[in-house]
């Protein structure tokens, strides 16, 4: 089994909702949309925090961290039918995954107005 954990200040993200570049770096198109559907700026920021956070918690379960060669559009993370936060890994990420041998990742997110906070279990 393997944790990852990450929490990030929201208030970092406030301007961040309007730079296309920093989210075109950071987030896939599905991604972009699902941030963006959010009317209110502030919410849009929380919950960007929230995915931002989510990927370097996966990125440092994986033991690799963003820097170590993998990438934040090579983990993709979109709620599920009921809202749940759910990882869809590709490249690098997959390789690294793949060659550790796991079966399943969980990950759960929470933000306050303030902080963004993800936690990662890969098993």
């Amino acid at each position: 089994m393997r944790v990852g954990n990450d929490i990030v200040d929201v208030k970092r993200f406030l301007e961040l909702v309007s730079n296309k570049r920093f989210l075109d770096r950071v987030f896939l198109e599905d991604e972009q949309q699902n941030i963006l559907s959010q009317k209110d700026k502030q919410k849009r920021a929380e919950r960007m925090a929230g995915r931002f956070s989510a990927k370097e918690a996966v990125a440092k379960a994986l033991g690799l961290g963003i820097s170590g060669g993998v990438d934040f559009l090579s983990i993709c993370i979109l709620p599920d039918e009921f809202g749940a936060p759910k990882v869809k890994l590709s490249g690098e990420a997959l390789n690294v995954f793949n060659k550790l041998k796991a079966k399943e990742i969980e990950l759960s997110i929470s933000n306050t107005d303030s902080f963004a906070t993800a936690v990662c279990v890969i098993i």
